[in-house]
């Protein structure tokens, strides 16, 4: 249990740490952007840039924004799916503590901590041994290697 949370919780928490992290920059640049634009306009009031310029640094700062834009939903949808697989991460220690000292396995233990179970087709190497990969997500914080 402890490796599962200790794998579990130092990767999400490096991830997590880089997509704020990307989240906090594309919304600084954001910000410039709507300055520079601000800007851009007084300087054309200004008659300081001409209106080729203008068109010029528009087109490209709106294409900019729409990017950030796109990434700035996309970063914080990811970092409330992280938030919400941590949160199942503990669920799933919970219900571990749960059932800790089994005596038997019943039906509702494996029901309450496996997800799925995936069996790969046989082979046998060359030494006439069968192989077969199985697989098992649990609930809550999928397959742990």
């Amino acid at each position: 249990m402890n490796k599962i949370q200790k794998a579990g919780n130092a990767e999400r928490i490096r991830e997590k740490k880089k997509k704020a992290s990307a989240l906090k920059k594309a919304e600084n640049r954001q910000n410039e952007i709507d300055r520079l634009f601000a800007k851009m306009y007084e300087d054309r009031a200004c008659e300081k840039i001409t209106e080729r310029n203008l068109i010029m640094l528009s087109g490209k700062y709106q294409k900019e924004q729409i990017e950030l834009e796109q990434q700035i939903t996309n970063l914080r949808e990811e970092l409330r799916k992280m938030e919400q697989d941590m949160i199942g991460a503990e669920k799933w220690i919970e219900l571990i503590k749960e059932y800790s000292v089994p005596k038997e396995l019943i039906a509702p233990l494996l029901n309450a901590m496996i997800e799925k179970i995936l069996i790969h087709e046989a082979t046998t190497n060359e030494d006439n041994e069968r192989m077969q990969e199985i697989e098992i997500y649990y609930r809550f914080i999928g397959k742990v290697d």
